[in-house]
């Protein structure tokens, strides 16, 4: 993974905390606020994926 590449995740892991969602770096997985999200948070996520990331709902908590 290139710099380039790096600043975008980080970036995304921003704009996910600032829109409260839940990031956790050391596991690589992705806790949604809600279950519809804005298309540019789907963006994100989709983006996340591609980099190996797991996403899922805040369903059982």
């Amino acid at each position: 993974m290139n710099a380039k590449q790096q600043r975008r995740r980080y970036r995304i892991h921003y704009n996910l905390r600032k829109k409260q969602n839940t990031v956790i770096t050391k596991e690589r997985m992705v806790i949604k606020r809600d279950r519809q999200l804005s298309a540019a948070e789907c963006k994100w996520l989709n983006e996340l994926i591609d980099f190996g990331y797991c996403v899922c709902d805040n369903l059982f908590s």
